[in-house]
């Protein structure tokens, strides 16, 4: 088998990551096979092979993607350095849950996975820590330009929003909830956890 330019090979796999998003988003997780992702891209089943072996590491690229997302979401509200810490919140809140993306759907379906794949397990999990990592770094410069109280220890609380941030997308993306609902609630909790006051003084 000829071998592929790696620039080439990694334009392909985002071409086949974008399709299989988009697959998702309008007709739903259950939908996608490698059949749908191929005939979306305009190729043949065969040739995904060549980037995927099957729909489950196909599954796990995904979910990689969606977490490399959301963290570059949060370096673009760190760049915007005007973005007070209520908008940085709604930011996030409108990454997760506004249903623009499968993205709860997806990581609920890649936990359970990974529950048995070990090697994935590691790739994971490592997007999450570095997630929260970033989540944590934004929250106590925020914390010392004196947005979050001082009192609040910044590390449980991104524990804790993590938690509940998995315990909504649960709730509302897999039981099929009403996702506004989701954004709101969110939005309510992560703000008592940060003992912030509410943007509107009540």
């Amino acid at each position: 088998m000829p071998r592929i330019n790696p620039e080439y090979r990694n334009v392909a796999k985002k071409k086949i990551i974008d399709a299989t998003l988009e697959i998702a988003h309008e007709a739903g997780w259950n939908t996608v096979t490698l059949e749908t992702v191929a005939r979306k891209v305009g190729v043949t089943k065969g040739a995904l092979y060549t980037y995927f072996e099957n729909s489950d590491a196909l599954m796990e690229e995904v979910a990689v993607e969606l977490v490399k997302h959301l963290s570059y979401s949060l370096n673009a509200v760190r760049a915007e350095k005007e973005t007070d810490i209520h908008e940085m919140l709604a930011h996030i809140a409108e990454t997760i849950f506004s249903g623009k993306e499968p993205a709860a759907t997806i990581f609920m379906q890649a936990l359970a996975r990974a529950a048995q794949d070990l090697q994935f397990r590691e790739r994971i999990c490592k997007g999450y820590d570095d997630t929260l990592i970033k989540l944590r770094d934004e929250f106590e410069k925020r914390q010392k330009a004196g947005q979050i109280p001082a009192e609040v220890d910044i590390r449980t609380a991104v524990r804790a929003i993590y938690g509940m941030t998995l315990g909504l997308a649960f709730i509302y993306h897999m039981l099929e909830k009403d996702r506004s609902e989701a954004q709101k609630d969110w939005l309510i909790s992560t703000e008592r956890i940060l003992m912030l006051v509410p943007k509107d003084g009540k």
